[in-house]
């Protein structure tokens, strides 16, 4: 597996500029070796939509920024390389989804597929959701438990779990003006949950 497959595909690129070709290709090899291992020896419990995200987004993350500081960048430095990445990424999801989205997608078609967007989100082999409700011009539902965060404590990197936070509220700003999302707190700043609404935007 590579970076050109996954959403950091421009990883390479970004590498090489930032830090030149001899150490930047070393980092980059790094990051691509490990993301490999990582990829071929997970169990991805038959599910399509969780190996997706796993393979596209999380591994390449967690490999980029394990390798850096693996090359002695201090965890607050290399979270910050990261995050310049994980945010071109998402603003690039934003877009994709913007496209989906269309001008004229109305909130009542969003509303009415709320549960298979939660699905394919939220896949409960890696995700636990709860307390959804539907109400007029909102939606909410909570996250009991967070891919993300089990995932990060796994590998021994929990503080990279709020760039993930952040990838997705970046990536949900797709949604607009349509439909607005939002979020109070998330378990990752040490809530109980991650608590999601949903209400209606404009059509502008």
């Amino acid at each position: 597996m590579n970076y050109e497959d996954t959403e950091l595909y421009f990883l390479k690129k970004d590498v090489l500029r930032n830090f030149g070709e001899e150490p930047g290709g070393k980092i980059y090899q790094g990051a691509s070796k490990l993301l490999t291992e990582l990829a071929v020896t997970t169990d991805y419990k038959n599910s399509p939509t969780y190996e997706r995200q796993l393979k596209r987004l999380v591994y390449p993350v967690i490999a980029y920024y394990k390798t850096l500081l693996s090359f002695g960048y201090r965890a607050p430095a290399a979270l910050g390389l990261v995050r310049n990445e994980t945010k071109k990424a998402a603003v690039e999801t934003g877009e994709t989804l913007s496209n989906q989205m269309r001008p004229v997608f109305p909130f009542r078609a969003f509303r009415s597929n709320i549960k298979n967007f939660i699905e394919y989100k939220f896949p409960s082999c890696g995700w636990q959701t709860a307390n959804l409700s539907v109400k007029g011009k909102n939606i909410d539902f909570d996250v009991k438990e967070c891919m993300y965060h089990v995932i990060t404590a796994k590998f021994g990197c929990p503080e990279l779990c709020t760039v993930f936070c952040d990838y997705e509220a970046a990536a949900w700003e797709g949604l607009l003006p349509q439909v607005v999302a939002e979020r109070g707190g998330t378990i990752a700043t040490g809530h109980e949950v991650c608590d999601f609404h949903f209400r209606k935007g404009s059509r502008k």
